[in-house]
């Protein structure tokens, strides 16, 4: 008998209620995922950005970026609209739209022509990688949609895992950081839950347990250090955590302290260890352990979730 071909899924949303999301922290997929996040984490663990020489990046990952490349100049293509409102440009909603009319072509980008009928699989992950356009506001749940969308690529063996952990936290995820922030400044994507209230910049949070990995061994860059503008300033290009930070002092006034509190207790850790487990247990209590973020993520074959009824 020959094998059947895998059967590729629309992924739906099946997360309503804490009993389910219980069901999820059990699954293997729960696991697969945080496991994923972990391994991505530790292969960042002591490198700076440039440790990666992206003049040797293998086809899939400079087809992720092609990908990234693309996305960004549809935001050049549509300028925002002159409104009246801080947040929520409605213009938004028209690259979101080029984006989705374009969704099967940016996956073909990436996916071998044998894996082409993945798309339709991986597809809704990329879309909702960068806000919502009823909304107009962009969080935590799709940055984790992203990280989902690099997990399954891993999956499908597009990107190779171990082999091309480096490229996903030094080149692509930087590179993605910079398009989530450029929506956000473009288009003035509120910040999702209660202004930010799931995220520690008002936006992200894997930066930060990404990033904070990377500096782990860096005697240079100290904890306590962290949050100074000029310190931000001087690493923001070598280091994800530091351009979190650099971010936070260009869009945010006033003191430290006081608009980023989490951040500013969090420096006082004694070393980037400590911090690197404190922020992957505050992922997972602050973000997959919520049923408002949590109620939105999706599930297919690639990343399933069955209930026991």
């Amino acid at each position: 008998m020959t094998e059947q071909p895998h059967q590729f899924v629309v992924p739906v949303k099946k997360i309503t209620n804490h009993g389910e999301l219980t069901a999820f922290h059990q699954s293997p997929s729960c696991s697969a995922l945080m496991g994923f996040i972990q391994r991505i984490g530790e292969a960042a663990e002591g490198k700076s950005n440039s440790f990666y020489k992206s003049e040797s990046a293998p086809p899939a990952v400079v087809n992720v970026m092609k990908i990234l490349e693309e996305l960004s100049r549809y935001i050049d293509e549509i300028p925002p609209l002159a409104q009246p409102m801080r947040y929520g440009n409605k213009a938004y909603r028209t690259w979101h739209d080029k984006m989705t009319q374009n969704i099967h072509h940016l996956n073909c980008i990436v996916l071998p022509k044998e894996l082409e009928g993945a798309s339709k699989e991986i597809g809704p992950y990329l879309l909702d990688s960068f806000g919502n356009p009823t909304r107009l506001d962009y969080g935590t749940g799709h940055e984790l949609h992203f990280v989902t969308y690099l997990y399954c690529l891993c999956a499908l063996n597009v990107l190779v895992p171990k082999q091309d952990d480096l490229a996903i936290v030094l080149y692509i995820f930087p590179r993605y950081l910079n398009l989530a922030r450029k929506l956000q400044q473009t288009y003035g994507m509120e910040p999702a839950g209660s202004h930010g209230v799931w995220s520690l910049d008002d936006y992200q949070f894997i930066p930060f347990v990404w990033g904070a990995s990377q500096l782990i061994g860096n005697d240079k860059l100290k904890p306590a250090d962290s949050v100074k503008k000029e310190v931000a300033e001087a690493n923001k290009e070598e280091y994800i955590y530091m351009s979190c930070i650099h971010y936070i002092h260009q869009v945010k006034k006033g003191p430290f302290h006081e608009h980023s509190p989490d951040l500013y207790n969090i420096s006082a850790a004694s070393s980037w260890v400590k911090i690197c487990q404190g922020m992957l247990r505050k992922f997972r209590d602050d973000v997959i352990s919520k049923v408002p973020i949590m109620q939105h993520f999706l599930f297919g074959s690639i990343l399933p979730l069955e209930f026991n009824r």
